[in-house]
């Protein structure tokens, strides 16, 4: 029997459960048949010594995109990540950043999935692939 996908309230319910996700404020904004988009605010105690979004945070938009899409589509069951690919394309100043991942395959071992980031003007600041771990 295949597992009931979790809806867009159980998705930020579990964000609540991740206090490294819960504090950089991800949010999931929408579910699709095939992945999701979770968003989270780029502001100023998140930067770098550039005053744009630091790495690490899109790193982990990405990485935390993917991962809940995994464990949404698979009703909840735990993934875990093995693999992630990122190209930073421009910097990304305050305001909102979003994270569309796609589950591109979900296998029986392994769960490949990719993530296009966009600021807050649409301009894209970083591509991603992502492989995860079904356990």
């Amino acid at each position: 029997m295949k597992p009931q996908p979790l809806n867009l309230k159980e998705l930020n319910e579990l964000i609540l459960k991740m206090p490294f996700n819960h504090h950089l404020g991800f949010r999931v904004t929408r579910v699709y048949k095939d992945g999701l988009t979770l968003e989270c605010e780029a502001r100023p105690e998140l930067a770098n010594l550039l005053g744009t979004l630091h790495g690490g945070v899109t790193a982990t938009l990405i990485d935390a995109a993917v991962g809940i899409a995994v464990f949404g589509a698979r009703g909840g069951a735990p993934a875990t990540t093995v693999e992630m690919k990122v190209n930073y394309l421009r910097p990304a100043k305050f305001g909102k950043v979003r994270a569309r991942a796609r589950l591109l395959k979900v296998g029986r071992t392994l769960a490949v999935g990719s993530v296009d980031v966009h600021d807050s003007h649409g301009h894209a600041i970083a591509t991603a692939l992502v492989t995860y771990m079904l356990l």
